[in-house]
């Protein structure tokens, strides 16, 4: 779930250079050059805020709920800050006020810069949110973002005094954010990649029912996670450059590294048909907050669709002896055949007595349902904290069910495995 402190937290940067902007105007500054410039303020400081969520530090993922919602906020953010951007070039004054020394205010052409930089943005906003455009294309343009923030730092600080005072208080808000945003972009481009590697070698590869068990043998020391946890893979390799996330289904306490990857599109299948045990791979991580040991509420329902039962398989396999929750699990398919590892939670729901196994086939009409739910559980759906991770539809229309019988929003969990 989303935590408000990040979303606080960009609020009050924003409200306080808002305040400082306004009390502090100067005294050639029209009501629209005000206007404007505040709003040219706040879009590079959204953008700033992109840049540092972009470091994937787990401070962060403390402050949003995980790295998932960071990228969701990410996103949210970077499309603002192309429409205040583009507000603001619309808005802003294109000659200097009468009376103001254009000696003084000459500069580095500053205009030719901003263009250049809006133009960079709309196109990478565009190519962004395209969702037709598939990943391993949209990877590297819009590592170009990296060059827009650059160019819109260099905008504002040669923009003439009239239109930006690096010693005002609020162009001091703005330096200040530049500098963060500049270290944060270098930490990102060259040294969170090597701080966050792990290094494996493929040991086995286990072509399941429409998707693939990769099991990864560690080359140093193992890769300390948490159940529910995700990590990026990357194949080292000519044609294996694009690092992917996925869930890791193994459990913390074993000696090697598990992912299930369901065939979707090409560099799944390419797993699925090409990779072989020796190869190296690199894995950055962990990421993530679909913890379900910390909550509150010791009674429990797990939902997954599909694919999505990997963070509920790695919970259970690492799930201890003396555990005293009751937990209800749900997991949904579309036939016997396609339900991955269905045998071992059978196995594991008849050792333990705090795991009640649903298995759901759509293909015999039964479906993961909030209808289902009420029958089958025993007490109120408000006696329960949920967890639950599939499709996007399914995970919509559980949702909005599930909170149009009282259940509350805080107590429903979701993995929103998203990262564009």
């Amino acid at each position: 779930m989303l935590r408000l402190q990040g979303i606080n937290a960009i609020i009050a940067v924003i409200a306080v250079f808002t305040l400082l902007h306004l009390a502090f105007v100067p005294d050639q500054h029209t009501l629209r050059t005000t206007f404007s410039t505040l709003l040219g303020g706040i879009s590079f400081l959204l953008m700033t805020c992109s840049v540092i969520l972009a470091t994937r530090l787990e401070v962060f993922e403390e402050m949003f709920g995980g790295l998932d919602r960071m990228y969701q906020v990410h996103r949210v953010a970077g499309t603002f800050t192309a429409v205040f951007a583009l507000v603001h070039f619309f808005s802003i004054p294109k000659e200097l006020p009468a009376g103001v020394d254009p000696v003084l205010n000459s500069t580095f052409p500053s205009a030719q810069i901003g263009m250049a930089s809006m133009v960079l943005l709309v196109i990478g906003l565009f190519v962004a949110l395209n969702r037709k455009i598939s990943y391993s294309r949209w990877r590297n343009p819009h590592k170009v973002m990296a060059l827009v923030y650059i160019l819109v730092i260099g905008h504002f600080m040669n923009a003439p005094g009239i239109f930006f005072e690096r010693l005002s208080a609020s162009g001091l808000v703005l330096i200040l954010a530049a500098l963060v945003g500049t270290v944060a972009l270098i930490y990102t481009m060259f040294g969170m990649n090597k701080r966050t590697a792990t290094r494996f070698t493929i040991e086995t590869v286990n072509s399941l029912e429409r998707a693939t068990e990769v099991v990864l043998k560690p080359v140093g020391d193992m890769l300390k996670f948490k159940p529910g946890q995700f990590a990026f893979v990357e194949v080292q390799g000519k044609g294996w450059s694009e690092p992917h996330p996925f869930t890791i289904s193994s459990a913390p306490n074993e000696d090697r590294l598990r992912f299930t990857m369901k065939v979707l599109g090409d560099w799944t299948r390419k797993v699925r048909e090409e990779l072989k045990p020796g190869g190296e791979v690199i894995v950055r991580g962990p990421y993530g907050r679909f913890d379900a040991s910390k909550t509150a509420s010791k009674q429990q329902v797990w939902i997954a669709g599909g694919i999505g039962l990997t963070p509920f398989l790695s919970k259970l396999r690492a799930m201890e002896e003396n555990d005293d929750r009751e937990i209800h699990f749900a997991y949904a398919a579309r036939s016997k055949e396609e339900a991955i590892f269905l045998d071992e939670l059978q196995e594991i729901a008849a050792q333990r007595d705090n795991v009640t196994l649903y298995p759901l086939f759509s293909d015999e009409g039964d479906f993961a349902r909030v209808d289902a739910a009420k029958e089958r559980l025993p007490g109120q759906l408000t006696d329960y904290e949920y967890f639950v991770c599939g499709p996007k539809p399914m995970v919509d229309g559980l949702m909005k069910d599930l909170k149009r019988e009282g259940v509350k929003r805080k107590t429903i969990h979701v993995e929103a495995f998203e990262f564009r």
